[in-house]
């Protein structure tokens, strides 16, 4: 399913629209990053989870999102998993530190923001399958 799920990046900066440094949260230099996504009906992510605090924002269709409570990420066990849908114009916090993914249930394309704020050297996304 190659050029199903497509990610661009939008913004990505260590200092605000007037000029001045963001404040850290632990060590080194802030950095914020702005990704744009579009899931093809039917497509879905990789399972993953973020290091960072991100906040998401629906600009089309829907995304079902499923996180899982194991810590191996591990679905098969219905009891740990979690679903909730997102529709044009919800927002939400991301999960930190928590295996999950998002699929397009809907019959036309997802498309939506994601923001993410932390560390410059510290990536967004850990992908299980790429661990």
């Amino acid at each position: 399913m190659s050029g199903l799920v497509r990610i661009t990046q939008i913004l990505k900066t260590s200092t605000s629209w007037s000029g001045t440094p963001l404040p850290g949260f632990h060590s080194g230099t802030t950095e914020i990053k702005m990704l744009h996504f579009k899931i093809a009906p039917g497509a879905k992510t990789s399972v993953h989870m973020h290091p960072l605090n991100g906040a998401g924002y629906m600009l089309s269709g829907e995304l079902t999102m499923f996180s899982t409570e194991d810590p191996h990420g591990n679905f098969s066990h219905p009891g740990q998993v979690k679903k909730m849908t997102f529709k044009v114009g919800e927002a939400w916090a991301e999960s930190v530190n928590i295996w999950h993914y998002g699929e397009n249930q809907g019959s036309k394309d997802a498309e939506f923001i994601l923001v993410f704020a932390g560390q410059a050297d510290i990536p967004p996304t850990l992908s299980l399958s790429n661990l």
